[in-house]
């Protein structure tokens, strides 16, 4: 089963969706422009680095975890960089991902929950961060999960502020059809303008190897947009209806409640 290179995050059970979710972003160090990586203005990196037609990919998880520490090094003008972010819940998909890529290193960006501001660590300067495992199994507050730590090398700016482009992998279109569309193997999907109003009640195509997967829903609406409302398989912040208006968007968790797949919400904007 391939993980789909967006790095899908998993739970072991359904009381866990109530967790806000945090996105690093992920590039392979082949993927970077290492000859011409950008150069810091002010403390901050404002183009993409990657190399044409690259794209990050993604990695949800805890966002009381990530806290980068840049630690002195042998030299007094230098740092290390560490983020030691957990995943939570285990899942066969990411169990395996972490067993394909530890030891890889890669360019990560990351956002601080307080502002929305991005950073970036592990410029080539630092050889990247390398993706070592931590544990698996319970991690703090007894949740059960998988911690990592990504490791950079020595370099006088360990991290800057990221403003840039992230280029991720291009979102599905769907149609909706008696009120549900079908999964795919995309992280995002975009949720049309329909021609009159239309509510999404149900997503087909779901098995237990999608338990655990954060999808995103993207909306495109202007005169009809799309609504998902609290039901039995919508399981909604406060029971807030999500309005799938152009440009915002809905981040559902797959969970199972006894014999139904149930999209908990995990984070909307």
């Amino acid at each position: 089963m391939s993980i789909q290179k967006d790095l899908k995050q998993g739970t072991d059970n359904a009381s866990k969706t109530s967790t806000l979710k945090f996105r690093l972003f992920m590039a392979e160090m082949d993927d970077v422009d290492v000859d011409n990586y950008p150069k810091a203005v002010n403390a901050t990196i404002s183009t993409n680095p990657l190399l044409p037609g690259k794209t990050f990919k993604f990695l949800d998880v805890n966002p009381e975890n990530v806290k980068p520490n840049a630690a002195p090094g042998e030299s007094p003008i230098t740092s290390k960089l560490t983020l030691t972010p957990i995943i939570e819940g285990i899942s066969k998909a990411t169990l395996a991902w972490v067993y394909e890529n530890v030891g890889k290193r890669v360019l990560v960006v990351w956002e601080r929950c307080a502002d929305g501001q991005r950073f970036i660590g592990g410029s080539p300067c630092s050889n990247g961060l390398q993706i070592k495992l931590t544990s698996i199994g319970a991690q703090d507050g007894g949740m059960s999960g998988i911690a990592l730590s990504l490791e950079g090398g020595e370099c006088p700016e360990p991290f800057c502020f990221y403003d840039g482009e992230i280029p991720t992998e291009a979102p599905t279109a769907v149609t909706i059809t008696e009120g549900a569309f079908a999964l795919g193997t995309g992280a995002a999907y975009i949720l049309p303008d329909n021609d009159a109003d239309t509510a999404l009640t149900g997503i087909t195509g779901v098995t237990d190897g999608d338990i655990g997967r954060v999808i995103e829903l993207r909306g495109a609406g202007i005169t009809h947009p799309t609504t998902i409302a609290q039901s039995a398989t919508f399981a909604l912040a406060n029971g807030v209806t999500y309005v799938a208006s152009f440009g915002t968007s809905i981040f559902l968790q797959i969970t199972k409640v006894a014999s139904a797949y149930v999209f908990a919400e995990v984070h909307r904007a």
